[in-house]
């Protein structure tokens, strides 16, 4: 196993590098009408098409708008685009609003969410029925879902001198880098969850005709008293088909072989749903994942993929290039959804993670670290909370504290070595210790608080802060508007060509696309 220290670093003459760390951010909402039912509209056509548009599209919904940041080095960069994609996508929502909350608003049946629609072309065809199979398999509720995916890389260069420094080949290196981080991740990142989770609540019409644990909390709403995030626990992402695959981290050759297991290994409970029903294709096969993301985690090795390839041949062959975090919900104080504190925090984690000693995680830790996810996510906030780690059973507070202390170093390093403009890293560790010492302060324990006192319902609070995040971007203007506009008209037009070129049939596509997995 590869593991750079701070030292290592600072004697490769690589530090300067670490300014250079590219960011970028897939943010998810749901539209919803003035009333904040979950919209039946379809996309709106100012916003270009789902399909082809490289800034704005849809997730599993046709109500669920996902905007999409490039790359960028900093921070409040990245975050001045996302802003300026909220004020594009306000223009053209008329009177419609953006849901504020990872928990979706009030629905009454799951026929009210209306599955993504991407055109007739075959590309557009697989994103519709690959979602069909999701509806099938868990539910069009769970998939209403909404939350952030945040994409981290180191610079080419930093690691390349990493490499040359040490002798190694840059690729090895990379998949190496990247796998350790996850790996850590997977112990460490609870601590995200406990400071940023904010979804401890939900409308009981997300729950209906499901087993839950939950508490009522009124006449409307279920929550658990210590939760943080029930969007990443048994009501949320989760899928019990998968509860046993064990993915590995340890090497890019396991995570392959089991990923590729996952993708041809049939479940029976999906092999009795069927492909088809009534002529029409329901989902993409009857394997445990259909598709590459289909597999819940809260954190991915990852490759840009071409249209048409397969992601787990494009990673085998060319190496890990960057890292996508999943278990990021939305925060309603910002119609953006996350914060630069946020942001710097993500990366301060990131970057323990990284310098942190990092060995292969066997099964039996594998499954106490999803014990450990499911304590945080359900319990977390509880003083007594306990989880387990490789020293042994410690308190959730202890623990995040002796996290936050290592962090401090690598924030301390980041001030004085890399950035030498301020405090910003050491003051964005430094609030979160705070919050060790007081969960009220924490986004899910906030949150709850104002709910409490607000006597407002989940449904009422979420449009309220809808309606403010609404009028907030009424008075902006986006610096990107024209490029914004440029694009989403180009996508039209690459939707509608795409449809107009010669297809072979869609079953034949599929068919091709399903044998690529080498």
């Amino acid at each position: 196993m590869i593991r750079f220290s701070l030292d290592d670093v600072k004697k490769s003459k690589a530090t300067s590098e670490l300014n250079f760390i590219n960011r970028g951010i897939e943010k998810e909402s749901l539209r919803v009408d003035s009333a904040g039912k979950i919209s039946q509209k379809p996309h709106p056509k100012g916003l270009g098409s789902a399909l082809t548009n490289p800034y704005i599209t849809t997730d599993f919904s046709e109500a669920l708008v996902e905007l999409v940041t490039p790359t960028f080095n900093s921070a409040e960069e990245c975050l001045k685009f996302l802003s300026d994609l909220h004020v594009f996508v306000n223009q053209n929502l008329e009177d419609e609003s953006l849901w504020p909350l990872s928990m979706p608003c009030s629905i009454d049946s799951e026929e009210e969410i209306p599955i993504g629609n991407y055109g007739l072309s075959n590309q557009g065809m697989m994103k519709t029925i690959y979602r069909r199979g999701l509806s099938n398999r868990y539910g069009s509720m769970m998939q209403a879902i909404a939350g952030i995916h945040y994409n981290f890389s180191f610079s080419d260069n930093f690691l390349k001198i990493l490499a040359d420094s040490n002798s190694h080949n840059l690729k090895e290196l990379k998949n190496e880098v990247y796998l350790g981080i996850a790996r850590n991740f997977r112990r460490y990142g609870w601590l995200y969850l406990l400071l940023y989770g904010s979804s401890p609540i939900t409308s009981k019409s997300f729950a209906a005709n499901r087993s839950h644990d939950l508490d009522k909390l009124n006449s409307d709403d279920l929550y658990k008293a210590n939760a943080t995030s029930l969007r990443m626990g048994d009501l949320g992402y989760i899928s019990h088909a998968q509860d046993n695959l064990n993915i590995s981290y340890n090497s890019l050759k396991d995570y392959s072989s089991d990923l590729k297991n996952a993708l041809k290994t049939t479940y029976q409970e999906y092999k009795e749903l069927g492909e088809f029903k009534d002529g029409e294709r329901i989902q993409l096969n009857d394997s445990i994942i259909q598709i590459e993301n289909e597999y819940y985690s809260t954190i991915r090795p990852k490759r840009v993929c071409p249209s048409g390839e397969r992601p787990i041949n494009v990673l085998n062959d060319q190496g890990i290039d960057y890292l996508e975090v999943r278990c990021i919900d939305l925060n309603p104080n910002s119609f953006v959804g996350i914060s630069r504190e946020q942001v710097y925090f993500l990366d301060l984690l990131i970057l323990y993670c990284f310098f942190t000693e990092s060995p292969e995680i066997l099964e039996d830790e594998s499954k106490e670290l999803f014990k450990n996810h499911k304590t945080i996510v359900n319990d977390g906030r509880d003083p007594s909370a306990k989880i387990k780690t490789l020293n042994g059973d410690i308190l959730v507070k202890e623990e995040a504290m002796r996290i936050l202390d290592g962090m401090s170093e690598v924030a301390t390093f980041m001030d004085e070595e890399v950035f030498k403009e301020g405090s910003v890293w050491s003051e964005t560790v430094g609030s979160q210790k705070k919050i060790i010492e007081d969960y009220d302060l924490s986004l899910s324990g906030s949150l709850l608080e104002e709910v409490n006192k607000s006597g407002l319902t989940f449904q009422e609070y979420g449009l309220g802060i809808s309606l403010t995040h609404k009028k907030q971007m009424n008075d902006l203007e986006t610096d990107n508007d024209n490029e914004f506009r440029n694009k989403a008209s180009e996508s039209l037009k690459s939707a509608k060509k795409l449809e107009e070129e010669h297809q072979i049939s869609f079953e034949n596509y599929l068919e091709e696309f399903l044998n690529k997995i080498s």
